[in-house]
This record gives C-alpha cells, structure tokens and sequence, in this order.
C-alpha cells in the first residue's frame, strides 16, 4: 500500500510508526509544512508511566528514559493564596513536546519511513490522491488549506479567554490551578513540570481583563515581565518564557461530523481539537491514530470499508471528548462568576465540572483495547 501522511507531528507519527511495523513492505511517506528543528509548544500531559500504558507516545520508545518525563501524581489548586492538595488517582507524564515529536520522527526513519520538511500542502493538488491508496491528514488545528471538500469542511468555534502557553524554569511538582484576581482582572494558570528543570505555565484570562491590563498592547518581553509579575509567589523569582511565534489568542475548537472523505482521512487536532484544561489532547491524537492503524490494517484491500470502519469507531469518542473539552472550556470563560468562593468550594466545583457528561476515561479505554486488538507488534 501507498500512504501519504500530512503532519509530522504525534498524530502523524504514531499512525505511521505502528502501521509501519505491522506492514514493513507497505510505502509510506511524511511531509511536514515546517523545518526539522520547528515544534511548537513546551510540556504535555501524557497517561501513565512510558512503557506501560498504550495511550503514551513514549511507550513506544526505547530510549524514552533520555527524554527527562516527569511523573506526577496530585493536584494543587491555589485560591486566595490558599491551596487544596488531592491525589490525581492516576499517574500522569510530563513530557516535552519537542523531545517527545523528535523521537518519534526518529522511530520512523528507522522503520524506513521518509519524511521531508517544508513541503506544505494547501491544495487538493498536493495531496496527490490518485497516486497514494490512502492520505492521512494530520497537520494540526492550524493548518491553512483549500482541499477541504463539503465532506471534511470543519466547524470552528472561537473561545472567550485569551491565552499563553508559556514555559518557566520553576518546577511544579504538581498539576497545578493558580487562581489570581489584580485590579486589572482575574487570570488563571495551569503548570506542571515535565522535565527536571523545566515547567508548562498556560496562562488564560477574559478579554476585559487581558485589554483592561494592557496585554494586547505589549510587547512579548513586557508581557512576559506582567505575567511573571501576577504569579510571582507562585513563580518564586523564576522568568516565564514564551514560545518562538505564538502569542495570546483565543482557544480554536475544530470539529468535524466525519472524519474522511474518500480516501482522505483525518485525525489528531486536524478531526477535533480540545480545550487543554482537560489534558488530553496527545491522548485523543494517540488513540485516534492506533484505532486507524486497526481499521487500515484489518481492511487494507479495500480502503473505503477501512475508512468507515474507522469513523464508525473515532467519532463517537472525538464527539464525547468534544463534550467534556467544551464544557470544561465555559466553566473556566465564565470562572469570575465563582472567584468569590473560598478555596475548598472552588475545588469541588473544578472537580465536578464534568459529572453530568458520560465519562470519558472508560471510553479511551475500550477504544485502545479495541485498536490494539491486532496481535503482536
């Protein structure tokens, strides 16, 4: 089989990487808009610890200990300079995103796998789908392309708050929740470590707050300076640090109703985005891709029946993620409703946010259970 994946991001990689290994003689090659050292972002939240859980990119790496992941395992959120400390439940992995994305490109050039960078596809053309059996789009949610047909136009909803994904040489040894109310407005911070010196800092604010403090006028080292300055107890002294051409924004959700179009196909941020106060947007990517890896496999003579076996399974799951991201999403866009609560009220309100939805961890669960349902690999 002849396979052309877009996005040589966590998507992208784990797709070819694992369908790669089960079919060694099939050809299959990468493009990537970006150069080879271009990946945005610091830390992400993985499941479980590398090696033994199959919704962790790292568990596929052999060298994963050389990527320094951070394992944590409570919950701080900090509310009128009080904390509330709760155990996760689970075990979580902070991982950075770079080290992470360059070791699975390494994965795949020794499976035999080209990938050339700086080679974007905007057009239908690019995509050249009557040369592949099978084009995997996986370029992430900010693609700029015009090959979307009616079949695959997705739906963009913009978010309220404004924010950052900055990095801080502060640790956190937590997953942490920093509320902050100034006089210019209260701002809220999600951070953890996922290196032995290194932390993800996500700032986010209302609109009123981020122009009545003057962030939209400022310039990325000024903002740097404000931002450092709201949470300095919390940073201890410590910079926060800003990613090389990202500035403030407002949270982009893309959706879809299916997820392929011929033998098109998408999925990672490219099918559905989510909120990151949910932490699990390089899960959702993972399992939609090892579900993809299952049906591509099972069904390989006939694409079609491989691609409706695959939106039959991912949708349903993308549409619950969908749910549990957007809610999380409104409860943090409408958070100064609830900053008058004390600090044990407002943890049980960020604890509860999500109880009226089907939960989603169960549902990840059967799904990887189902996609590596393959044999050995």
């Amino acid at each position: 089989m002849n396979i052309l994946v877009i996005g040589a991001g966590p998507a992208g990689l784990m797709f070819s990487s694992q369908i790669k290994k089960l079919n060694p003689d099939w050809n299959i090659n990468i493009i990537e808009k970006n150069n080879q050292e271009e990946s945005v972002g610091w830390g992400v939240v993985l499941p479980g610890r590398a090696q033994q859980h199959p919704a962790n990119p790292l568990s596929y790496l052999s060298n994963h200990e050389s990527l320094d992941a951070q394992y944590l395992e409570q919950f701080k959120l900090t509310h009128h300079n009080e904390s509330a400390l709760t155990e996760t439940g689970v075990t979580l992995c902070g991982a950075e995103r770079k080290s992470m994305v360059r070791e699975l490109r390494q994965l795949c050039i020794g499976l035999g796998i080209s990938i050339q960078y700086e080679k974007p596809a905007l057009e239908l053309n690019d995509l050249e789908c009557d040369i592949y059996d099978l084009v995997v789009v996986s370029n992430g949610i900010n693609q700029t392309s015009t090959y979307y047909k009616d079949a695959l136009k997705p739906t963009v909803e913009f978010g309220k708050n404004r924010y950052m994904w900055y990095g801080t040489t502060q640790k956190f040894d937590e997953m942490n929740l920093i509320f902050k109310t100034k006089a210019k407005g209260n701002f809220v911070a999600h951070c953890y470590k996922y290196s032995s010196n290194m932390s993800t800092f996500v700032v986010e604010c209302s609109e009123e707050t981020y122009r009545n403090s003057g962030l939209d006028e400022m310039s990325t080292q000024d903002a740097e300076t404000f931002i450092a300055s709201v949470f300095h107890d919390e940073l201890n002294g410590h910079e926060v640090i800003s990613p090389k051409g990202l500035k403030w924004r407002n949270f982009m959700t893309l959706r879809h109703e299916k997820a392929y179009n011929g033998n098109i196909v998408l999925i990672g941020d490219a099918l559905q985005s989510g909120h990151f106060s949910i932490g699990h947007g390089t899960t959702m990517a993972v399992v939609g891709a090892q579900l993809l890896v299952k049906s591509v496999h099972d069904h390989a003579k006939n694409i079609n029946k491989a691609l409706a076996d695959f939106d039959k399974h991912v949708m349903p799951l993308m549409q619950l993620f969908d749910q549990h991201a957007s809610t999380s999403r409104l409860w943090f866009e409408t958070v100064e409703d609830r900053m008058h609560l004390s600090t044990p009220e407002l943890a049980k309100s960020f604890a509860t946010r999500r109880d009226k939805l089907p939960p989603l961890p169960p549902a990840l669960g059967q799904a990887l259970e189902k996609a590596l349902s393959r044999g050995a690999q």
